[in-house]
């Protein structure tokens, strides 16, 4: 299993009831704790030598409920350079890829990134007033795809932290999708 347990859901748009909120305990996307509110999801972003230009090393782990142990989620290895970050997702028999390989920018000029998670499942990173919307990349037959998770970062210092609001539908692929978002939200920021 690549993630948290799924729970069942409907081709329907994702409703406020349907979301579950990960909370954010610092800004940072190289040292954060992450959480629900009721602590039945909790990973562990880590960077031990931050300011390294050559050793920079983020590790994503999720805490097992079952077991109590850490388990590896991800690890995302920057460069000095955007382009050469590299990341690794998954619990079995994971590669280093290119993050730009992963991420693709399906149009050339747009911000929006499309990447591939478990068992094929495609999704799409959006900045939309001023917020990262996740969902899927097929164009819905009317109006806007809904969002399976959106990423609310303040832009100013000092304020509220960070959280993400994630579509229990898409919970099973929680890993990929906290990998994905930190390094769209560190190119944000650089």
């Amino acid at each position: 299993m690549d993630g948290p347990s799924r729970t069942s859901g409907s081709s329907a748009a994702p409703t406020a009831d349907d979301m579950v909120r990960l909370n954010w305990t610092r800004n940072s996307v190289y040292n954060t704790i992450i959480s629900s509110e009721d602590n039945e999801i909790m990973y562990e972003v880590s960077t031990p030598n931050i300011f390294s230009l050559t050793k920079r090393l983020t590790t994503i782990t999720r805490m097992d409920k079952s077991s109590g142990q850490k388990v590896f989620a991800g690890e995302i290895a920057w460069k000095a350079t955007q382009n050469r970050a590299q990341v690794r997702v998954g619990w079995q028999n994971c590669e280093w890829t290119l993050a730009q390989e992963w991420l693709k920018n399906p149009k050339g000029i747009s911000t929006a990134k499309t990447f591939t998670a478990a068992q094929g499942a495609q999704y799409r990173w959006k900045l939309r007033n001023l917020k990262y919307h996740l969902t899927c990349p097929e164009d819905p037959e009317e109006g806007r795809n809904p969002s399976l998770a959106i990423f609310n970062c303040p832009f100013l210092k000092g304020l509220s932290p960070a959280y993400l609001e994630v579509s229990s539908s898409a919970l099973h692929n929680l890993d990929y999708i906290l990998v994905s978002l930190l390094v769209m939200e560190k190119n944000r920021r650089d």
